[in-house]
């Protein structure tokens, strides 16, 4: 149901509700009224009131609805946030000097179902007038591991943006290992792109823009969504392509690009799954040309690297030639071997870049091996020495221990295929709050529901108890309502698996619309609040307790305007791209204020009508001690990913042979993302490329950094 069609929904509900329950006070309190006895007439009137504004509210509700969709706007908008995002993402990929090579790529026939007017040749310079060209614009780009896949649809994604006509499409890339393909593409990217770039779209505005054709998937590494180099007709990657197989725009083949590495693309077309109505190209290995204009570009010294390029040229197809192909090993090679001897009176270089014909002959791997072991050495010393830089707050011994964890955690994911909740744990994407279970599923729940129960005792019996309450029903009702949450809370910890962050959002300040829905929210809560609060009055008989429901009926009333109006719960599986241009350590930061905003505010109600008859002392005991147990017990519903992150924390000391990371994990990450370790990728982080992550999870001893 989109926005509108809800808001309508609960404003005709609420206003019924209000015209019932002011009908029902009505009939029993207007007939016996007498002079004086104003406030019970006035609340009649003013529920009649408040079903008034809300049936009002739900037309206007419905008339927004029914308006239609200005995507040509909307489109150009989210194509400016596209732009800006995934330039970031390419200058990460290239690194600050921007220095790319202008790889070439080659046409592959498909079996069946190509597209038309696919050129042979051609180079990541040319990339966006081939895409142009083919009918269908269908492209799928394959490669070696590192051969420059995503720089390559990142260069295409930007040309297609840079010059951008009102009628095309915008593209939007989504990493494949996030689309369950068992829903269409059509309704997924619907879903996607709300959660993405909600600053922008809503549900309805983002099923516009799909039904126009105004947006162009750009599904990255499908290579990634299997744990097995050789996926076959049943695979989770066939389902994705025989999804888009199905994928169309009226009659028609809807655009798409995809990306996966060569191995695992051609044995899906051996298992006779492609992709129709696409054209296949593959990465061409870096040339020797090539690999002497990037090294050129990105060394200080080219004389050093004479030896090694005279190498590449004489023998093409040696392993020294083989083991610098692709991009990426040449960027390793360029910071492995640029690394300098800060101690050294003349600030030598470390290594000599004609070792690497050595080590190249004695095995397949050995280049990458050697160049992957001295990565994280080389990057930590060469981001400590740029001009006006810091000195790094950890060591290479450290860095590579605690990414050892985090890729050894990533790479058991990927190899068992493992679920939680039904939902597969990541194997490439590093999330802050979804990391919890690396600490261990029932060590963590189990710290949880620990420090939820101590916390709730020691805050019942700190905290002053007001005069005249003692052991009466009423201290008994104050705290057996969050005993018995308590009680829920240890119970559903364990049954639910997924956590979702509930977030507080300040959009709703900055828009007209927005403005519009926090009011009807605060609107329906305090009539929903008011409502509740006259039939407990009913219920428990006026005598003495009419004030006391009213007031506490408002304050939940107004507690849940405020919780629909700015609080967002997101699940699990929408982490892909949302909130790109957040650094990734605010989810929990702005879960945690969630938490304690809805907690306290929660306990303000309870503590408001303990006020009326336990006096002052009596409310803020009951507004604090509601609060705390709101914010702990109140967990299960919105969330509690910020707890969990904080036992995870806790059961990654290294005790007992837990797994070690540091206290500050997000500022860890965050260090790493700056240096070129990880790279982030929307609310969370990626290594910097699964040869990283893979060597790592193999090598987690930092002793291999001396190796």
């Amino acid at each position: 149901m989109t926005g509108g069609g809800r808001a309508a929904l609960l404003s005709g509900f609420g206003a019924v509700v209000c015209l019932g329950v002011a009908v029902v006070a009505g009939l029993r309190l207007v007939p016996e009224a007498k002079v004086g006895d104003v406030d019970p007439v006035s609340a009649v009137i003013g529920l009649l009131a408040l079903a008034a504004g809300l049936w009002a509210i739900r037309q206007a509700a419905r008339t927004t609805r029914m308006t239609p969709v200005p995507v040509a706007e909307m489109a150009a908008r989210l194509a400016d946030q596209v732009l800006s995002r995934e330039k970031k993402v390419w200058t990460q990929l290239l690194g600050q000097e921007k220095r790319k090579i202008d790889v070439d790529f080659a046409f592959r026939p498909a079996p069946a179902h190509p597209a038309q007017h696919a050129r042979a040749k051609g180079r990541l310079t040319e990339v966006v007038a081939y895409y142009q060209a083919l009918q269908p614009q269908r492209l799928v780009i394959t490669g070696a591991a590192g051969g420059g896949k995503t720089v390559l649809a990142l260069e295409l994604l930007l040309g297609l943006l840079e010059n951008r006509d009102p009628e095309h499409a915008v593209p939007v890339r989504i990493p494949a290992t996030l689309w369950d393909s068992s829903d269409p593409l059509d309704e997924w990217l619907v879903q996607h792109l709300v959660t993405a770039y909600r600053q922008v779209l809503d549900r309805r505005t983002a099923q516009a823009l799909v039904n126009a054709g105004l947006i162009l998937p750009v599904i990255d590494g499908l290579d990634e969504v299997d744990a097995e180099d050789t996926p076959g007709h049943t695979s989770r990657a066939a389902h994705v392509v025989r999804a888009l197989n199905a994928y169309q725009h009226g009659r028609h083949a809807a655009p798409l690009v995809l990306t996966c590495r060569t191995g695992h693309y051609q044995a899906l077309t051996d298992a006779e799954v492609w992709t129709h109505d696409a054209a296949h190209i593959t990465i061409d290995p870096v040339d020797s040309a090539k690999a002497r204009k990037f090294i050129r570009s990105r060394v200080d010294n080219p004389a050093r690297w004479q030896t090694v390029l005279s190498t590449i040229d004489h023998h093409p197809g040696g392993p020294l030639a083989v083991g610098l192909s692709t991009p990426w090993r040449l960027s390793l090679a360029t910071t492995v071997y640029e690394q300098r001897n800060p101690n050294s009176p003349n600030n030598s270089y470390t290594r000599n870049p004609a070792d690497l014909i050595r080590i190249a002959g004695t095995s397949n791997h050995a280049i990458r091996e050697h160049l992957l072991t001295h990565f994280i050495t080389a990057t930590t010393a060469a981001h400590t020495a740029q001009p006006g830089q810091q000195a790094t707050p950890y060591t290479a011994e450290q860095t590579h221990r605690w990414l050892a964890v985090l890729a050894g955690y990533l790479h058991h994911n990927a190899t068992t295929g493992r679920t939680l909740g039904g939902i597969p744990l990541s194997g490439s994407d590093l999330v802050l709050h979804q990391l919890w279970p690396l600490g261990g599923i029932n060590r963590v729940h189990g710290t949880v529901v620990a420090a939820t129960v101590l916390i709730f005792f020691i805050v019942t019996l700190i905290l002053p108890v007001p005069d005249g309450i003692g052991f009466s029903p009423d201290r008994i009702l104050a705290f057996a309502g969050p005993g018995i949450g308590i009680s829920l809370w240890a119970y559903f910890v364990w049954r639910k698996m997924g956590a979702e962050p509930a977030l507080i959002q300040t959009s709703p300040f900055r828009t007209r619309q927005g403005r519009r829905s926090l009011a009807f929210w605060l609107a329906f809560g305090l009539a929903f609040g008011l409502a509740t609060g006259l039939m407990l009055g009913f219920v428990l008989g006026f005598a003495g307790a009419l004030t006391v429901e009213l007031t506490a009926g408002l304050a939940g009333g107004l507690l849940l305007g405020l919780m629909m109006g700015f609080v967002e719960v997101r699940s699990p599986q929408d982490h892909d791209a949302a909130f790109v241009t957040w650094d990734p350590r605010d989810i929990i930061k702005r879960e945690f204020t969630t938490g304690l905003t809805v907690g306290l505010a929660g306990g303000l109600g309870g503590g408001l009508a303990v006020g009326f008859t336990g006096g002052v002392t009596g409310g803020v005991t009951g507004a604090l001690a509601g609060g705390l147990t709101i914010w702990l017990t109140g967990g299960i519903a919105f969330g509690g990913v910020g707890i969990r992150y904080l036992a995870l924390l806790l059961c990654t000391r290294g005790w007992f042979g837990t797994p070690a990371l540091p206290w500050r994990l997000g500022r860890f990450l965050h260090w790493c993302n700056h240096a070129g370790l990880v790279r982030q990728a929307g609310i969370g982080y990626q290594f910097r490329h699964r040869e990283l992550q893979d060597h790592l999870a193999h090598h987690p001893q930092p002793a291999q950094v001396n190796g």
